[in-house]
């Protein structure tokens, strides 16, 4: 004697095999992508220091012995610090140093980056400090 089961409980426990399975992988996939747009976010805050703090420098070198040109440098990199969190943006300000008659102005920031996922924070660290120093010559 066989045993058949009905078609229809065979369907419905492929049915429940198959959410189960998606249940168990949304979450891996999920946690992938989030991770790539906390990467991405990282990279960005990254790439808006580092400009920042060239545009420090630049100006720095470009109005050099003008009057408050040191405070007019950390504010031209702190406008075009768009994009992340300003409090944990520190530009230090810009100085002068001359090395074989030549006058270099270096300037120098960092960022804390504070990612959302969990994985990015346990791989990397949380907060991610990011640090960036440049010198321009003046003149």
């Amino acid at each position: 004697m066989f045993l058949l089961e009905d078609a229809s409980a065979v369907r419905t426990r492929g049915a429940g095999q198959a959410l189960v399975e998606f249940a168990l992988m949304v979450s891996v996939f999920m946690l992938l992508v989030l991770g790539t747009f906390d990467m991405a976010r990282a990279y960005l805050a990254y790439t808006v220091t580092s400009n920042a703090v060239r545009e420090v420098a630049r100006y720095g070198a470009a109005h050099y012995g003008q009057v408050n040109w040191q405070a007019n440098a950390q504010q031209a990199g702190r406008n075009l610090a768009v994009g992340v969190d300003s409090t944990n943006l520190q530009l230090a300000q810009p100085t002068q140093r001359t090395i074989d008659g030549l006058t270099y102005i270096s300037a120098s920031g960092s960022y804390s980056f504070h990612s959302v996922t969990p994985l990015v924070g346990a791989l990397l660290g949380n907060p991610i400090n990011m640090q960036v120093a440049t010198a321009v010559l003046a003149g």
